[in-house]
């Protein structure tokens, strides 16, 4: 604020200096010439109050030296320079100087010049030769009865003293000029002040919005348009502090969006480097946020299908899209997308890289595609079956009735398989859409346990295989009895068909105070450790050489994997080639 008052208190400081100076020099002058005038008219007329005592003397006795005499009574009342000059310019009395002959002829001074040659008045400013002061004079004619010019009268005052009424004019003027010069700063500093302060709030505010402190307003009491521009920058204060709050509100929802987007974003500036980055970028890349950002792409991606589209978008400035194979950290396929856009400085661009791990769905179409050619593969054999069975029967073969029987209770077996093969693949398909119904209650893992055991009792005294239910501790879950039991008598028939005999099957059930774990092992053949992660894969057989003849459709584990998880259960196999396989099941105990 002090700077703005010193500015104002200048400005008017500097505007009052110089019509000032003005005032005065030019009131100076009229003030001086006034005087002058005024001094002129007061000697003029002490000449004429002169000339008149004069004129009396010479109407009376007309006799010039009365004059003297007339003249030195004058002089006492007057302390003006008297001088008489006759009509030969010899002076014949001067109040100055005794002696007046030595003052020679003043018919050739200006004032007396202009008596001479019939004027009424003469005036000169000269320096006096006799005095060498410098003198204005008046010069007045002195005139007989009849009118007749007998001599001058002169009357001279010193320049000095009329220069030093004018001295003291000035003076006066000088102090009312300074007086006035004091009063109007102090006029004017109260003046700036007032100008000032609202003036300097409202550039405070300003200052303050600059920073990006919306909440800053202007409060102070202004004037006229001050305050019309003060309210002005209140409405425009409030109208940042909304815009400012709702950027802040929508760039907290657009880091929310990124930062829970499956798809990896990536923000690359002028210069290639990482300025945003989103987590799901971050675990395609394997590294953490702070360990990229700032970061050149080239050291980040450490792909070169990646590093190479990109290089490309910054040269021709283009969308550009590609699916890459991320091979570290981990072996990933992703569907790359870079989009150049504006960046902060005109000019400038910058890239957004957008990433969408398709390794799943890569995976996934494979599994479909898997599924279709196994499925036909599967079908096709109880079709062909059947449908050479029919031909052979049309054609004469149904006459011979040992043949006739044959065929159809190989035909009643095919039709039944594939009647199997068709609910599986029906069911499974609900499973995977989560539209099979389940009744939930609390069961009894032991006695559904046992209840698979009679099922499959026959099977297992065939090959001679002991089977042993281990109860750790009393198991009962919140499920659907039937779908329990079909989980189990798969895992169980499945352990019994694959272990030889005289092997055994163990069933163990033991809880936690969370979750109840059902495990399931046997002493048969095993699987291979490459091929645990896909045992549950649809159609998929362990034993590539074994028949079909087990009478598995190749779908079951799939089934039994969908079914642990819609009852919130996770499932796991650990097996040894030779040594056999175990199966472990665990389940919530509370209801999900």
């Amino acid at each position: 604020m002090k700077k703005i008052q010193t500015q104002v208190l200048t400005i008017f400081m500097l505007l009052f200096l110089v019509f000032g100076a003005f005032v005065v020099f030019f009131s100076t002058r009229l003030m001086q010439e006034y005087a002058n005038e005024n001094q002129k008219e007061d000697l003029i007329q002490q000449s004429n109050l002169v000339l008149s005592n004069f004129n009396r003397v010479i109407e009376e006795k007309e006799d010039f030296q009365d004059l003297k005499e007339q003249a030195l009574k004058v002089k006492e009342y007057t302390n003006q320079r008297i001088t008489l000059i006759d009509l030969t310019g010899t002076v014949i009395y001067d109040s100055k100087i005794e002696d007046s002959s030595r003052l020679g002829d003043h018919s050739s001074r200006e004032e007396i010049k202009a008596i001479l040659v019939g004027e009424s008045q003469g005036t000169a400013i000269r320096t006096s030769d006799s005095t060498k002061k410098t003198l204005y004079y008046v010069a007045q004619p002195i005139v007989d009865q009849s009118g007749k010019l007998v001599g001058v009268l002169r009357l001279a005052k010193p320049l000095a003293e009329m220069n030093q009424l004018n001295g003291q004019i000035i003076q006066s003027i000088a102090t009312f000029s300074l007086l006035a010069l004091v009063l109007t700063a102090g006029i004017t500093f109260l003046v700036a002040k007032y100008i000032a302060k609202p003036i300097e709030e409202v550039m405070n505010v300003a200052k303050k919005l600059s920073n990006k402190e919306y909440h800053a307003r202007f409060s102070g009491n202004g004037y006229g348009e001050v305050t019309k521009l003060g309210q002005t920058i209140n409405e425009l204060a409030e109208s940042l502090e909304d815009q400012m709050r709702e950027i802040a509100q929508n760039k907290e929802r657009i880091n929310e969006l990124i930062n829970h987007l499956v798809i990896g974003v990536m923000q690359l500036d002028d210069q290639g480097e990482i300025q945003i980055v989103n987590p799901a970028m971050c675990q395609i890349f394997g590294m953490a946020s702070n360990e990229l950002l700032g970061k050149s792409y080239v050291e980040a991606t450490k792909s070169y299908g990646l590093s190479h589209i990109i290089e490309k978008a910054y040269r021709k400035k283009e969308i550009q899209n590609k699916e890459i194979y991320f091979y570290f950290p981990t072996e990933r396929i992703v569907d790359a997308n870079v989009v150049p856009i504006a960046g902060k400085i005109k000019g400038e661009m910058n890239l957004i890289v957008l990433l969408y791990d398709i390794t799943e769905i890569r995976r996934l179409e494979k599994v479909r595609t898997d599924f279709v050619t196994n499925a036909s593969h599967e079908l096709r054999t109880p079709v062909t079956a059947l449908k050479g069975f029919s031909e052979t029967l049309l054609d004469g073969a149904m006459e011979d009735k040992g043949i006739l029987k044959q065929f159809l209770e190989i035909m009643l077996e095919e039709s039944t398989r594939l009647d199997l093969l068709v609910n599986d693949i029906l069911e499974l398909s609900k499973l995977e859409q989560k539209q099979v119904p389940i009744n939930y209650k609390t069961v009894s893992v032991k006695d559904a346990t046992l209840s698979v055991f009679k099922l499959v009792k026959q099977k297992a005294e065939q090959k001679n295989i002991t089977m042993n239910l281990i109860e750790q501790d009393n198991v009962e879950i919140e499920a659907d009895k039937d779908r329990l039991k079909q989980i189990l008598a798969n895992l169980i028939d499945n352990a019994v068909t694959y272990t030889r005999s005289g092997g055994t099957v163990n069933v163990i059930l033991k809880k936690t105070e969370e979750q109840a774990t059902i495990t399931i092992s046997d002493n048969g053949m095993g699987i291979p450790e490459d091929e645990l992660n896909r045992i549950f894969e649809r159609f998929y057989r362990v034993d590539k050489g074994r028949s079909r003849n087990s009478g598995g459709t190749g779908l079951g584990l799939s089934i039994v994997k969908y079914l642990v998880e819609n009852f919130n259960g996770t499932i796991a196999v650990n097996s040894k080639i030779g040594l056999g396989t175990t199966f472990t099941l665990t389940f919530p105990l509370r209801h999900f």
